[in-house]
């Protein structure tokens, strides 16, 4: 691994001039989990390494009641999994955090370089994603607002420009009677997933009929897919054992896996007809309990 200088700045418009390099070899520094790995295995080259742990604007939880939850970039995924508020009001959201690797992991890895990394399998960009997510990117005072779905490019690749950081996440509330879950398959329960699948339903009033589907996968495309061909099939309808088939096998035709060392294309495929049939059942047993 080859030296590098290492800046600590105070302030997000320091940040942010200290990254504006075309050449893409300083990088931003948030937990590390991803980035000194990297460099440690000479993946990365980078010729400074700027700090974000001293900028308090990038480390909070808010949560307005009826209508979002925004996160600041820099939030532990430990601090999201045990934020009473974000357990409270977006409950998926918190266990999805809670599968990203070790406890210690979660004490430094931060949402912000989960998202940012832009791995397909990142365990928290399929949920997010499904909660209609949307990020706000900061250049020094100008700031931009895009749906978290068109973040992300190709594998490690994201909208993001030189000097350019992700400064918070906003997370609409779902209404009361709204259903979501992410559920992954690794090689172990702390490997990265090599299926994930993420849902969200809402149900129409006094009825069973499904409205504002969300379907996202994780880890079988170069970025996450919305898998928006198989949320039409289940979009108001009442689910079914034959319509839980149907999108399982709609989710299947909408992903695009590899082979890697991880697993097989059709072993990824498998999974993502397991993992589809079982959050929607999953969903159908809450939607017969009226939403409860």
């Amino acid at each position: 691994m080859k030296a590098f200088y290492y800046r600590r700045p105070s302030s997000f418009e320091e940040a942010c001039d200290l990254l504006r390099e075309p050449s893409g070899q300083v990088k931003a520094l948030a937990g590390g989990t991803d980035l000194l790995i990297a460099t440690k295995q000479g993946k990365l080259h980078p010729n400074m390494v700027v700090s974000l742990r001293d900028i308090p604007k990038l480390s909070f939880i808010l949560v307005t009641p009826g209508s979002e939850a925004v996160i600041g970039s820099m939030v532990s995924l430990e601090e999201i999994e045990s934020s009473n508020d974000i357990r409270r009001y977006l409950p998926a959201v918190a266990e999805a955090a809670s599968y990203v690797a070790s406890p210690q992991v979660r004490t430094r890895a931060t949402v912000g370089g989960n998202l940012c990394n832009a791995a397909p399998s990142a365990d928290m960009a399929p949920i997010l994603m499904a909660h209609d997510a949307s990020i706000v990117l900061a250049d020094c005072g100008k700031e931009q607002t895009v749906k978290l779905e068109a973040f992300f490019t190709g594998p490690g690749q994201t909208i993001l420009k030189s000097g350019e950081l992700m400064h918070e996440i906003h997370v609409p509330l779902s209404p009361k009677k709204s259903f979501s879950k992410y559920l992954k398959v690794g090689r172990s329960s702390m490997d990265i997933a090599v299926v994930g699948v993420a849902v969200r339903v809402e149900l129409e009033a006094d009825s069973q009929i499904c409205k504002n589907v969300r379907l996202v996968l994780g880890a079988v495309g170069p970025t996450p897919i919305r898998a928006k061909a198989s949320e039409l099939i289940v979009e108001g309808k009442q689910l079914s054992d034959d319509l839980i088939d149907k999108v399982a096998e709609s989710a299947v035709q909408e992903s695009r896996p590899i082979s890697d060392v991880r697993s097989s294309q059709s072993y990824r495929q498998h999974m993502v007809r397991v993992l589809t049939r079982e959050v929607f059942s999953e969903a159908r047993s809450w939607a017969q309990k009226g939403g409860e």
